[in-house]
């Protein structure tokens, strides 16, 4: 479980914005390759492998025109080949994950905690992507987060820190997320009898559990659901009335559709989905997930109830 805490700088200022340099850098090139990564498994690609190409025109692009944000601002937007220009999105997720290893690196300093955290950061940010673009979270980012975060448990026996007891926390903290979110969401489908949500959320919470604990791990949760409101509430994209198979289209313009007790019904399950189609949860568990382990959450008066 994480502590509250303080930002720690090194020992001068000139070691801190060197190290914080470093993490631009770094995030910046880890950005590209994790936003090329969600492209290509958009498009039903090898996530890895081969070198990067024009989006639009498919292209092989040089080293030079591949460097993060630089190689953007160089082509202006614009693609040598084509011509066509090239999307905001990319040196904007590059940039997104470049803030996102400095505020790691100033939160955890120069420890072997930075490595794990920044590792867990990437694998956060590639759900988040894979999300947004087709609505899934990759079994392979829930078995890598549970390895990086394995991998950090075994290094700490290594050196001879007595980790028992956080393995314990971690162990607990991804049943206690997952069970119940599990439980929930299997009742819900069977009382609603539809999906409102895949088992990729409940994968996502066991990894937010694996590595907050299930104190933490309920908070990010909660911080994660109201995000997702605010999101959806201030979301141009409103309620979208879609036909379901073996129900009605509810159109209070057509004549002679008067739907049965049980077309409105389907209908409405689908109304309860559509803000998971318009706004994924994914992203929503994310940024709760990195903003708790940046700040930590130590047990008070506010959350006592749970604590």
């Amino acid at each position: 479980m994480l502590a509250a805490h303080q930002v720690r700088f090194f020992e001068s200022p000139a070691l801190t914005l060197g190290v914080c340099l470093v993490a631009v850098v770094g995030g910046l090139f880890a950005g590209s390759i994790l936003h090329t990564m969600a492209w290509r498994m958009s498009k039903d690609r090898p996530a890895l492998g081969g070198g990067r190409h024009c989006a639009s025109c498919d292209h092989p692009l040089t080293f030079r025109e591949s460097l993060p944000l630089l190689g953007w601002l160089l082509q202006r937007g614009v693609c040598p080949y084509c011509g066509e220009h090239i999307s905001l999105e990319g040196p904007l997720c590059e940039m997104l994950c470049s803030g996102m290893f400095v505020s790691v690196v100033l939160r955890y300093g120069a420890t072997a905690q930075t490595l794990e955290v920044l590792g867990i950061v990437c694998v956060l940010f590639l759900i988040a992507l894979s999300a947004l673009k087709e609505y899934r979270i990759p079994n392979g980012c829930i078995l890598m987060a549970y390895l990086i975060r394995i991998a950090y448990l075994a290094w700490l026996f290594v050196i001879g820190d007595n980790a028992t007891q956080l393995v314990i926390s971690s162990i607990t903290g991804a049943l206690g997320m997952a069970i119940p979110l599990a439980l929930a969401l299997f009742l819900s489908d069977a009382m609603l009898d539809r999906d409102i949500t895949g088992m990729g959320t409940v994968k996502l919470a066991s990894v937010m559990g694996f590595y907050l604990g299930w104190q933490q791990g309920i908070l990010a949760m909660a911080a994660a659901v109201m995000l997702l409101a605010v999101v959806w509430l201030l979301s141009p994209v409103k309620l979208q009335h879609v036909e379901v198979e073996g129900g009605a289209h509810r159109d209070p313009d057509a004549a002679g559709t008067r739907p049965s007790p049980r077309d409105l019904k389907a209908t409405l399950e689908e109304d309860i989905a559509e803000p998971m189609r318009v706004v994924p949860f994914a992203p929503a568990i994310a940024i709760a997930f990195w903003v708790v382990l940046l700040v930590g959450i130590t047990p008070g008066a506010w959350n006592a109830p749970i604590f």
